[in-house]
């Protein structure tokens, strides 16, 4: 199966040296200088890879125990989509009514999820068993990818904090259907997982404007919804979650809604961006004979 093929120094090519993949190990600085730099655009505006940057992206591994064993990306990937397809499908056919399936932002968030999931299993294959020319995808596509990406790790997590913390808490199921627990945390874990260990993609905090971007989006859809007294099953009138309800309590919602939207990416942003940068301060030899000054950034 393939190995990606990192045996070559690193250059700063193209875009692709706005992207961090791994952090010099030699280059130590402050924790408040690289959260500084976190923020610069320049992390948010470059998301693509070239040649062989691209495998290296996503086809390995921080972890030298994890690049041993080359199959694992293929298989975990493979079990990952096939978990996911089902969900989505099963989740559409067993909404009712099946046409507000779509209106919900968990719905949205696990869409989303189920596309960037998809991505991330066409690329393993593409990159094990593609043997034509021109296997790295348009710059464009890539881009798009990692947005999906960022954006459902992002929502996710909001997610599964609301919904555990809040939601949850206040209604009288004790046991959740299976099919709740994976879409408010499981299978937010398991992409995960999948970007942590099985990629080198890096999070900064500048990444929060994808989120902030898709929920200022939902708020819109919801003050529309308010506006036009839509109504939905369940008596709903005006509104489809209870807590963005405008017409019982406008300013609560208000404050609500800008805190879920502005407030809450940035801080999820910040436990990710400590998470990855962790990871990125784990020494790994991309080769045996690659000295650290090869394993400058490309990005």
């Amino acid at each position: 199966m393939m190995k990606a093929d990192v045996s070559q120094p690193f250059s700063m090519v193209d875009g692709s040296h706005a992207f961090n993949i791994e952090q010099d190990q030699h280059e130590k600085q402050s924790y408040f200088k690289d959260l500084g730099q976190s923020f610069y655009l320049i992390h948010l505006k470059y998301k693509w890879f070239d040649e062989k940057h691209w495998k290296l992206a996503f086809c390995s591994s921080s972890f030298d125990c994890i690049n041993k064993y080359p199959n694992i990306f293929l298989l975990y990937r493979t079990v990952l989509f096939s978990i996911t397809i089902f969900d989505f499908v099963y989740g559409i056919v067993s909404t009712d009514p099946v046409h507000e399936w779509i209106i919900y932002y968990t719905h949205l968030t696990v869409l989303i999820t189920f596309l960037a999931i998809v991505f991330q299993f066409l690329i393993t294959y593409r990159a094990n068993f593609y043997r034509g020319n021109d296997i790295v995808p348009r710059h464009s596509l890539q881009y798009v990818h990692i947005m999906l990406i960022i954006i459902s790790l992002g929502s996710g997590l909001a997610v599964c904090l609301a919904y555990w913390s809040i939601i949850h808490s206040s209604t009288a199921r004790a046991i959740p259907h299976a099919r709740i627990i994976l879409e408010h945390g499981v299978l937010w874990f398991l992409l995960l997982i999948d970007v942590l260990f099985f990629t080198r993609l890096p999070i900064y905090m500048i990444d929060c404007i994808p989120i902030i971007i898709f929920g200022i989006i939902y708020g819109i859809f919801t003050i529309i919804i308010f506006m036009l007294q839509s109504r939905f099953s369940n008596n709903r009138i005006g509104y489809i979650y209870q807590a963005l309800n405008l017409n019982s309590a406008p300013l609560r919602v208000s404050i609500q809604m800008f805190l879920f939207i502005f407030i809450l990416p940035i801080a999820i942003i910040f436990i990710l961006w400590n998470l990855f940068r962790l990871r990125r301060s784990i020494h790994v030899k991309i080769t045996g004979e690659v000295e650290g000054s090869e394993l400058n950034s490309i990005a």
